[in-house]
């Protein structure tokens, strides 16, 4: 979380400002939001040009001088959405960020933006059907707030776009995470018991199976350590029954 008792840390802490300043700046973007929600929920914009032009507002806002970056070479014209996001880098966040919206924005990768917070399980049950969520909380945005308290409306959308990166990147075994993640479904029910009695291992688990992108044998190997530490036993067809 990059808020916490005043200060501001983690990968995006270039460009997050203080939590006093939120509401101005929220106030001074309110109209542009506003236009932009509208445009999405009439269907006027795809989620992937909504975050776009998301990160065009905050970015101009938070950063005086140049928020996109082109080694050595005039910036195209933003309005060609494509070849901007194609070559040009955004500053102040990792490039794993712009890499997955223009992934996004050319339809290679299937990121769906939504405007609430989802559940663990329904975050479980959208990754092991290959669907990576990214979410715009409108009223935070539009209110200058924290989302849980955690991240300001534009830092939780990039944190989303950062784990689907590591959702789609190739490397990643993208399909054996939606294995994993689909066998996890599969079993979750089984689970529930001990979710019931054991907070620190539901934290755990919630974790594993929402907020951790990661090549598969290294989520295997997470689950498999805080099953045990649980003392959670291994599914087999004999305990199912």
């Amino acid at each position: 979380m990059p808020h916490e008792s005043g200060r501001i840390y983690g990968s995006f802490k270039k460009i997050c400002i203080p939590e006093s300043m939120l509401l101005d700046e929220a106030i001074a973007i309110r109209s542009q939001l506003s236009q932009i929600k509208s445009n999405w929920e009439n269907g006027i914009l795809t989620g992937s040009e909504v975050t776009y032009q998301l990160v065009l507002l905050y970015l101009e806002k938070r950063v005086k001088r140049h928020p996109f970056l082109r080694m050595g070479q005039k910036l195209p014209n933003r309005n060609s959405s494509k070849e901007f996001l194609e070559v040009v880098r955004f500053y102040g966040m990792p490039d794993t960020v712009r890499y997955a919206l223009w992934k996004w924005h050319i339809g290679e990768w299937n990121i769906q933006l939504i405007d609430f917070n989802p559940s663990s399980l329904e975050m479980l049950e959208s990754q092991s059907k290959g669907i990576r969520y990214a979410t715009i909380s409108w009223d935070h945005a539009l209110m200058g707030t924290l989302v849980e308290g955690k991240r300001d409306a534009f830092e939780h959308l990039l944190h989303d776009l950062a784990h689907a990166y590591m959702f789609f990147r190739e490397d990643y075994d993208f399909d054996g995470q939606k294995k994993f993640f689909q066998s996890m479904l599969d079993d979750y029910e089984e689970y529930l018991i001990y979710l019931e009695k054991d907070n620190t291992f539901k934290e755990k688990f919630e974790y594993c199976i929402s907020d951790m992108n990661s090549h598969p044998a290294h989520l295997s190997a997470y689950w498999n350590a805080i099953r045990k530490e649980a003392g959670v036993p291994i599914l087999t067809a004999e305990t199912k029954n």
